[in-house]
């Protein structure tokens, strides 16, 4: 004999869990594809800044206005970079979109600070240039560190088991 609660209870869809599985492993292999494309971004995008940011080093040699504007537009690029990064955390909704992106922007700085074939580095040893490798990495990893986690974990239906704002119940009174 079945009880009355066997019959009461919802029945499951036949393919909802081949559904679920595969929402899944597709979820998991979109996020998987935005890590390398966050990472490719950030080592393309370290290397053209890096190269396009040589003529602060040689404005830094100009003399003192040239000193000014180069540390001032090095400041204003890694304000620029730093709300780059946070915008990807928005985006993404965690902290591992603004990391994928910073760990291709430090390999950039790496890759910049070594050594080409024939002997000559790619980065010269000036104030701006300074500025921008280590405020590139400081600005990148505040970003990540500044990025909250948004807590959205993804249900088997599709939905989100977030709590939502704003609709609490309010207390009952005797």
């Amino acid at each position: 004999m079945t009880s009355s609660a066997e019959h009461t209870g919802e029945r499951a869809e036949p393919g909802a869990e081949a559904t679920a599985g595969l929402d899944r492993r597709l979820m998991g292999m979109l996020a998987a594809l935005n890590i390398v494309f966050l990472a490719a971004l950030g080592l393309v995008g370290g290397i053209v800044a890096g190269l396009c940011a040589g003529w602060a080093s040689w404005l830094w040699l100009t003399g003192t206005i040239g000193q000014l504007l180069s540390v001032a537009t090095v400041l204003l690029f890694l304000l620029v970079l730093f709300s780059g990064a946070r915008v990807i955390g928005w985006a993404v909704g965690a902290k591992w979109g603004p990391g994928a992106f910073a760990a291709g922007w430090i390999l950039a700085g790496v890759l910049l600070t070594g050594y080409v074939s024939g002997g000559d580095v790619v980065m010269t040893s000036t104030v701006p240039t300074y500025l921008f490798l280590y405020g590139g990495v400081g600005a990148v990893i505040v970003a990540t560190v500044l990025t909250p986690e948004t807590g959205d974990k993804v249900t088997t239906d599709g939905g989100t088991s977030a709590p939502t704002r704003g609709t609490a119940t309010p207390p009952q009174s005797d």
